[in-house]
């Protein structure tokens, strides 16, 4: 798998990068109101003027549509499945960034950013795709690599503010997602989708073209297949039954990665992963009181931020999960609680820069051990039978939490300062850890089908796998 003359290899960085695109994209999307909101909010605004209340909205709008884009395209990948449903979303985001750069009033400001969350998902359905077209030990790395995407959008954003206005940059935005389409075109449909719907020969000729053909590969094949099969039967009687999702939500091997997955999608938007993204030169124009400082510092940001990612490459490649989330998160709660305190003594210190410093200082810790291990985490916990439902009730959890930062980050820091913010966060990321520490299994090298057998309780030996395979009909491939 670490061959360059593998074809399977450059196949699955193909994915790697129709994914990355899509996040460089989203990248831009979430920064885009510290330069769509400096322009809208100025006095000296010649093209459309808000107020502070209409900005927050248009900032946060696209979390709270992002909860109905959930209830369309989640069941859709299980339905039409993950090569459709990804292009489907490029398409979405584009439309949301042409409707951008034609507004003229806040109402269509509104509208455009409205489309664009409706797409918002697949950054977690896009991850998903690339944690199942992914080896095994190639998955942690992969999924951080599209953080990194996602944080160089955000620098790039940042960095057009110093010679481009908002609408110049939608037209940058745009050429990503063109790109990440082309890319998904080319490629195959998921194996693992293939097997969920029993096309067993379809899924045997997807695993190929993406893992190849070797024993390792084979084994891991037979495996998703046999597992499929065994479910499919033992589903058939349920199939005329009414509530069949709700039934599925209650069983344990739903609820669980639910739990996990959602307070890991938690933690990472109360560590401030987003909400910075959106907000950080209006925290450090209030910290430092100069607004040139403060954009300065917001580009110091982003580049500790794509720093922070790259170390974790290795990181995640070094450690196992649980040492990461656990260790490193204490780090970042401790910071948290520290920038809380400085704040608090800014009167005492009277050192202008030391609570920026500390602020950055948390989001690179954050940004290579907590954040990047949670979502590697949110996108390997889900059996298959479960991943569309798993990715929608994670999706609403993470849109609704993006949301509500989004729109109440500015009133926190007006009522309670950045300091009484980062207490209230800190406390949130603590719980969430705290839950985690006694649920989380490791995932670390463990293929998919081994990180699901193990939350049903299942062991399977290769003899039982081939019996299973030898007990299908022709049919069935």
């Amino acid at each position: 798998m670490c061959c360059s003359n593998d074809p399977s290899f450059w196949r699955q960085i193909l994915i790697l990068i129709s994914s990355s695109c899509y996040s460089l994209g989203i990248g831009i999307s979430l920064a885009h109101p510290s330069a769509l909101n400096a322009a809208i909010l100025s006095p000296n605004a010649t093209d459309i003027k808000a107020t502070i209340d209409q900005a927050s909205w248009i900032a946060s709008i696209q979390g709270f549509s992002g909860l109905l884009g959930f209830f369309i395209y989640s069941p859709l990948i299980q339905v039409i499945g993950r090569k459709p449903v990804n292009i489907l979303f490029q398409i979405g985001i584009s439309i949301g960034w042409i409707l951008l750069y034609i507004s003229k009033t806040v109402t269509m400001l509104l509208i455009a950013k409205f489309i664009q969350g409706l797409s918002i998902g697949g950054f977690f359905v896009l991850a998903l795709t690339v944690s199942e077209l992914t080896h095994r030990s190639k998955r942690g790395v992969f999924l951080t690599i599209k953080k990194i995407a996602l944080s160089c959008g955000s620098l790039l954003c940042h960095f057009l503010t110093f010679s481009c206005d908002w609408r110049q940059i939608v037209l940058v935005a745009i050429i990503p997602h063109i790109l990440a389409t082309l890319i998904i075109l080319f490629c195959k449909e998921s194996p693992s989708f293939y097997a969920m719907k029993g096309q067993y020969s379809n899924c045997m000729k997807s695993f190929q073209w993406y893992f190849g053909d070797s024993d390792d590969s084979k084994r891991e094949m037979k495996s998703i297949i046999s597992a499929q099969m065994e479910r499919r039967n033992k589903d058939k009687p349920l199939k005329d039954k009414n509530f069949r999702w709700f039934k599925k939500m209650l069983r344990r091997d739903f609820l669980i990665p639910f739990v996990i997955a959602s307070l890991a999608t938690i933690a990472v938007d109360f560590s401030g992963r987003y909400f910075l993204l959106g907000y950080i030169p209006n925290i450090m124009i209030e910290l430092t009181g100069d607004k040139n400082i403060a954009l300065y510092y917001s580009i110091i940001f982003d580049c500790l931020i794509i720093l922070a990612l790259c170390i974790s490459t290795v990181v995640i490649k070094s450690f196992k999960r649980r040492t990461i989330l656990f260790k490193f998160g204490a780090a970042s709660i401790a910071l948290m609680f520290t920038v809380s305190l400085s704040e608090a003594l800014k009167e005492t210190l009277l050192i202008k820069w030391f609570t920026p410093s500390l602020l950055l200082l948390h989001s690179f810790v954050s940004t290579f051990g907590l954040i990047p291990v949670s979502f590697t985490i949110s996108m390997e916990i889900f059996p298959l039978d479960h991943r569309a439902i798993g990715s929608f009730t994670t999706g609403i959890a993470f849109t609704l939490f993006y949301a509500i930062t989004m729109k109440i980050v500015p009133l926190m820091m007006d009522r309670i300062g950045i300091g009484g913010t980062y207490f209230i966060f800190s406390l949130c990321v603590t719980i969430c850890l705290t839950i985690l520490y006694y649920i989380l299994p490791e995932t670390k090298d463990k293929s998919l089908q081994e990180i699901e057998d193990e939350i049903r309780g299942v062991k399977r030996s290769e003899a039982e796998i081939e019996l299973i395979l030898s007990n299908a009909t022709m049919k069935d491939f």
